[in-house]
């Protein structure tokens, strides 16, 4: 089984907000840098762009690319199918998370009655 992360990008919440180049991302992915800027330009990938004008990418974008690449590959999705089951994943595990910190703040008593 081939890893997925030739290059790094895990860490804490901050660091997968730092930024990376179009190219940078290209590699980590194993992908052409004009895949990755056609994503950008479609707005399936965000970017954050300095005052010189240069696309930039949150190392987050490897991460969903990754994610993106293995549903093309395993279910054929094209990638703006992709960028949408990815969103709603993310979505239905910020919900889940949650949902624990709620049933965590709950005291027994109000446990019981539900």
């Amino acid at each position: 089984m081939r890893s997925e992360q030739s290059t790094t990008f895990e860490g804490t919440e901050s660091d997968l907000e730092d930024v990376i180049t179009v190219v940078e991302v290209a590699e980590a992915v194993g992908a052409r840098p004009s895949l990755v800027a056609r994503l950008v330009r479609t707005g399936i990938l965000d970017v954050v762009r300095t005052e010189a004008g240069e696309p930039l990418l949150q190392r987050r974008a490897v991460l969903r690319l990754r994610r993106m690449q293995r549903l093309r590959r395993d279910l054929g999705v094209n990638f703006a199918g992709a960028c949408v089951i990815v969103d709603l994943v993310e979505q239905l595990d910020g919900l889940g998370r949650e949902l624990s910190a709620l049933r965590a703040a709950q005291t027994p008593a109000t446990r019981r009655r539900h």
